[in-house]
């Protein structure tokens, strides 16, 4: 912290009584994973201005997942969550690498007529989570007019979950971006990053990468630059912690303005969705996801997620039913009705902690960018196993969980779901990243 002023200079030396010889330093500064250096306490950052990004005063879109394996079922549970004010829904099918074992058996048969029966199209937000499937998906919602789609289409995300890119991806994303329905085409995802373990600082390079990689697809499929930074929607995971959770988002539409300004383009808001972190779960007393979502929802917001996903609280446990996903949607209501936390636009905007936190991650994030470059782009560095071994080294123990390793019940209550998850131990081949939960390891000890 440089050019102290009198009253910091007040507040150290009364800091070094407290401390009594120990070491500034080394008791209240903190060294992040990703070598950001967070002080004490910060001065205002005055000039700033707010980061690009929702719409002044916008709520952001409250997003349902959609994953009963059943299309009838998943139909009324989708019809409940819109009657409770949910605004999209998120339609995973049993092809996603996010499905952990259920989702909607679509593309095939009359299951999406059925499944979007009673839906009105033309006022919900609908986001694809089909995987290699993404494009037979996208075709029957063509048959099926109005509204905006994300169709999702991650290729990367998928060579990273399961070792092997979709066949034909280039193709595929310039038939989608032909076949756009108002809202994006491909999806740079950061969840399977966050999921395997990734720092912050990781994640983001990653989904930059990834945006860049599907840049330079559709330019090379004739599309302008201008119109192809318009097919690309970007998603990142957010968990508890609350300020990294915020800086995290910032830092993603900074660097994405920095990537545009070398496209010589004008920077224009993205459009990014978040989804709390599925490694933050705990089976155990799973009434702490409720917190931990809570937090990670409204982390989300305060950093600027147009949409918000919030994993129901026993999603660890099994397929959520229709009390959990109320709780999880409620949230989102909670902190929009009555927190109104979309009020006021980028609120950390000026907060010299937040501000300091926000560009030494974007700084640690696009030099993490320019070593994946190095390696020729994100599908290279995945299959020559840079990615993993950025992964291990940045790699640190998670920190205490509440009712997993901390505060554990003596007695575990029942929890209510429609279908026990059956968590898969299989390997998976190279260059697929292993993901799991942070609390995976207590769970397996009585």
């Amino acid at each position: 912290m440089s050019g102290m002023g009198e009253d910091e200079a007040r507040w150290r030396e009364a800091v070094a009584g407290v401390l009594k010889g120990a070491s500034y330093e080394d008791t209240l500064t903190t060294l992040t994973p990703d070598g950001v250096r967070l002080e004490a306490v910060y001065p205002r950052r005055s000039g700033t201005a707010p980061i690009p990004g929702r719409r002044p005063a916008t709520p952001w879109t409250i997003v349902q997942r959609v994953d009963h394996p059943q299309a009838v079922e998943a139909n009324a549970l989708a019809l409940e969550d819109l009657e409770g004010g949910a605004g999209g829904l998120s339609l995973v099918t049993n092809h996603s690498p996010y499905a952990r074992g259920f989702g909607v058996a679509i593309p095939f048969g009359g299951d999406l007529d059925r499944l979007l029966d009673k839906v009105q199209r033309d006022a919900v937000v609908l986001r694809l989570d089909a995987g290699a499937h993404t494009l037979d998906v996208a075709r029957l919602l063509g048959e099926i007019p109005g509204g905006t789609v994300h169709y999702g289409y991650d290729p990367v995300g998928l060579l990273a979950a399961t070792g092997a890119l979709p066949p034909a991806w280039p193709s595929t994303v310039s038939v989608l971006a032909s076949h756009r329905q108002n809202g994006t085409v491909v999806t740079a995802d950061g969840r399977v990053f966050h999921e395997a373990g990734a720092t912050s600082g990781l994640e983001l390079a990653c989904v930059l990468s990834a945006g860049l990689a599907y840049l330079r697809i559709l330019e090379a499929t004739g599309i302008r630059l201008e119109e192809a930074r318009h097919c690309i929607g970007f998603t990142l995971a957010a968990d508890q912690n609350v300020f990294a959770t915020i800086a995290k988002f910032r830092a993603l539409r900074l660097a994405w303005q920095q990537i545009e300004k070398a496209c010589d383009l004008a920077p224009a808001p993205i459009h990014l969705h978040a989804e709390t972190a599925w490694r933050m779960l705990s089976r155990r007393d799973p009434a702490t996801n409720i917190l931990r979502g809570g937090l990670a929802t409204a982390a989300a917001g305060l950093g600027g997620a147009d949409s918000i996903t919030t994993l129901p609280y026993t999603s660890a446990n099994g397929l959520p039913d229709g009390h959990a996903r109320r709780i999880a949607r409620n949230c989102q209501h909670v902190l929009l009705s009555e927190a109104n936390l979309h009020r006021i636009t980028d609120p950390a905007a000026g907060s010299g902690g937040l501000e300091a936190m926000t560009e030494s991650l974007c700084e640690a994030a696009w030099m993490l960018l320019q070593g994946i470059e190095r390696e020729h782009g994100i599908v290279k560095a995945l299959q020559s196993g840079w990615v993993r071994a950025q992964i291990d080294r940045l790699r640190v123990p998670p920190d205490p969980i509440i009712g997993a390793s901390k505060y554990v019940l003596a007695e575990e209550p029942a929890v209510s779901v429609l279908r026990p998850l059956v968590e898969s131990t299989a390997q998976l081949p190279a260059p697929a990243l292993p993901r799991r939960r942070d609390a995976l390891d207590f769970e397996a000890t009585p």
